[in-house]
């Protein structure tokens, strides 16, 4: 089951499930009321609910299931994973959107601290602007025109509401207070130019989760929207890789055939990584 980030929808992961599925895989982008692109707004409790569902009604049909979950779309992963009825195979985190603090966050983020009932700041929007989470220019190019006309495209939609943003924090308040309950493997791949959420967040994440399997990635050509950026191939490859290998630790056979990681600056990263944080 994948999780787009927040006001978006399917299409900001539709290059990741293609070559998921292509591998074997069944897979779900689940339209959650109130989180997706043009549905009405409702608490993030409600998307949590959703999802819940939705993964409740796939652990029946499917022999095992594993989260991936992109920007917001990681912390609801987050959020679903510290139930621990869950029992997932394994969890993907895609630039985990725990905070809104990365360089080219504008100057007046501050104004989401504010409280709701100050009578203007219901109106606020935080909108998309350059360079839409894209280090790539053609892509960047091809996304600014998709803005324009239809207002979403592989980099989400062209604004967030402040209503948006106010559940969205509280959907990280409880991910945060909970995650020391993550204890499903998990692979965390984030960009260290990530303009929107800033690389200190992938590794408090990485800190916290007490899973006993669990990997970080850094990518090093990208910005935030890791699923089209330059680095979309390593992006795929790694969590097919990871899903494949913990579906087999996690049914006890050899489900897929585990292909090794295939950069060699990649391994190296995981062994210093490992070292630091133990």
């Amino acid at each position: 089951m994948m999780l787009h980030g927040l006001g978006a929808n399917a299409l900001e992961l539709q290059r990741l499930v293609k070559d998921i599925h292509a591998l074997g895989f069944s897979v779900v982008v689940p339209r959650i009321d109130g989180y997706t692109f043009e549905s009405d707004l409702q608490d993030w409790s409600s998307w949590v609910g959703q999802a819940q569902n939705q993964l409740w009604s796939l652990q029946k049909k499917y022999a095992t299931v594993s989260l991936v979950g992109l920007s917001m779309g990681a912390v609801l992963g987050l959020v679903l994973a510290q139930k621990q009825e869950n029992n997932l195979a394994g969890m993907v985190l895609l630039s985990t959107a725990l905070a809104f603090d990365g360089w080219a966050m504008p100057w007046y983020r501050f104004l989401l601290q504010l409280p709701a009932w100050l009578p203007f700041i219901g109106r606020y929007e935080l909108k998309e602007t350059e360079p839409f989470g894209i280090k790539n220019e053609e892509m960047r190019s091809a996304v600014r025109s998709l803005m324009k006309s239809h207002h979403i495209s592989e980099s989400g939609a062209d604004k967030l509401t402040y209503g948006q943003i106010k559940q969205g924090q509280l959907l990280v308040k409880e991910a945060r207070k909970n995650i020391q309950m993550t204890i499903c493997p998990c692979l965390i791949i984030h960009a260290v130019d990530d303009e929107v959420v800033h690389i200190h967040n992938a590794e408090w994440v990485f800190k916290k989760i007490k899973s006993i399997d669990k990997e970080l990635i850094y990518l090093g050509d990208s910005y935030h929207m890791i699923t089209v950026d330059n680095e979309k191939d390593t992006v795929n490859e790694e969590t097919a890789r990871f899903l494949k290998k913990s579906i087999n630790k996690h049914t006890g056979m050899t489900v897929f055939d585990v292909p090794s990681i295939k950069s060699p600056q990649i391994r190296r990263m995981l062994r210093d990584i490992q070292s630091k944080f133990s």
